[in-house]
């Protein structure tokens, strides 16, 4: 498993061109790209999917989508979706739960005037101001996203779900060192979802065969100018699951890593 990203144009500075052609580079006026986490499946599903943000929070969302790609029990993805679906993980939900519990604006002038009598340094004053500000804020996106995790988690510990997924054929996940891959709320979800990580390790991405998929689907994108998001995302989409279980891509490695002779 690993992430990647992939631009509508190429983002290098030279290129080379066949003798006699003009030295010139074709340039897009709108560059814009995509965020891919991908999934290569040995004796499993591939999966991949493009998210507008890369957290913790969505991490986990992705592992439940494969989870339910690479499960036989139908209640059993039926209960994972209604978790991650939720209503209560909608913003607005979450706005209206922190507006609530937010202090009202006489207790948020009280807890000022105490901040400023009872520090002489303006200075640290002022930033306690704008510490309790920000704090009491219900844009906050930090507040936010913490409070989707804690939601999101509490919809995941639902015993069925656990039970469930514990009699499934379990998922050997292989990625790197991220932050997000050691979040709290990543473990709790892999070990819900019956997902054992094992981490390479630091600085190794060759030892990850997913990353000659990603070159390999760059190389052909990259000869090509994209006018739209969409374009790019079927592109990519098509050329994924085309490569993506290629046993070329990582018969070498089960070999090398596993001792397993792939034939």
């Amino acid at each position: 498993m690993d992430e990647t990203s992939c631009q509508n144009v190429p983002n290098v500075t030279r290129v080379l061109y066949a003798p006699g052609e003009k030295n010139t580079q074709t340039k897009h006026p709108v560059k814009f790209g995509i965020n891919v986490t991908g999934f290569q499946g040995i004796n499993c599903n591939s999966y991949m999917e493009v998210n507008t943000k890369n957290n913790a929070f969505q991490f986990v969302i992705t592992l439940c989508h494969y989870r339910i790609e690479n499960m036989e029990n139908t209640f059993g993805k039926h209960l994972i979706e209604e978790a991650i679906n939720n209503e209560n993980l909608s913003d607005e939900e979450i706005k209206k739960y922190l507006s609530s519990k937010s202090l009202n604006e006489m207790d948020l002038i009280n807890k000022i005037n105490n901040e400023l009598y009872s520090d002489n340094s303006q200075q640290i004053s002022i930033e306690k101001i704008q510490r309790i500000c920000r704090k009491e804020d219900n844009n906050n996106s930090r507040k936010i996203w913490n409070e989707k995790r804690s939601r999101l988690l509490k919809n995941l510990l639902n015993p069925q779900i656990y039970e469930i997924n514990s009699k499934e054929k379990r998922i050997n996940l292989v990625l790197d060192n991220a932050k997000i891959h050691h979040a709290k709320i990543v473990e709790k979800a892999c070990e819900i979802l019956n997902i054992n990580l094992i981490f390479l390790q630091p600085y190794c991405p060759d030892l990850n065969p997913i990353e000659d998929v990603w070159r390999k689907i760059k190389s052909k994108i990259y000869k090509s100018l994209y006018e739209d998001l969409n374009t790019l995302i079927e592109i990519f989409k098509e050329e994924f699951y085309k490569v993506v279980d290629l046993t070329s891509f990582y018969e070498n490695w089960i070999n090398e890593y596993l001792g397993i002779n792939f034939w």
